[in-house]
């Protein structure tokens, strides 16, 4: 369990206290949240979007090496490098394997 460091409601105020609050500090300001809690089931559109990205993923790891270069090569001046030109590539033409994405 984090303990608060710091007096409470000071600017030095971090931490867990009683189990009750949260200090945070963030932008120069403390703030004092109650306790987050992350879900503790995913629902199921969450869930295939996971499964979506993590083939999107492994699409990328079997690339050759010739083929990774040129998804490189095509992001060069977009903003992005090859593998996020690829995931993003791979959302937007909706591929499902074994397909590949064309490269834009």
């Amino acid at each position: 369990m984090t303990k608060v460091k710091g007096p409470l409601f000071s600017l030095a105020a971090s931490g867990v206290f009683n189990g009750l609050m949260e200090f945070r500090t963030g932008g120069g300001k403390t703030v004092v949240h109650g306790i987050r809690s992350a879900p503790a089931t995913r629902s199921a559109a969450q869930q295939a979007q996971s499964l979506r990205f993590a083939t999107a993923v492994a699409g990328w790891k079997n690339l050759t090496v010739e083929d990774r270069q040129s998804w490189k090569d095509s992001a060069q001046n977009t903003g992005h490098n090859g593998y996020q030109l690829y995931l993003s590539e791979f959302a937007t033409q909706n591929i499902t394997p074994p397909d590949q994405p064309l490269i834009p």
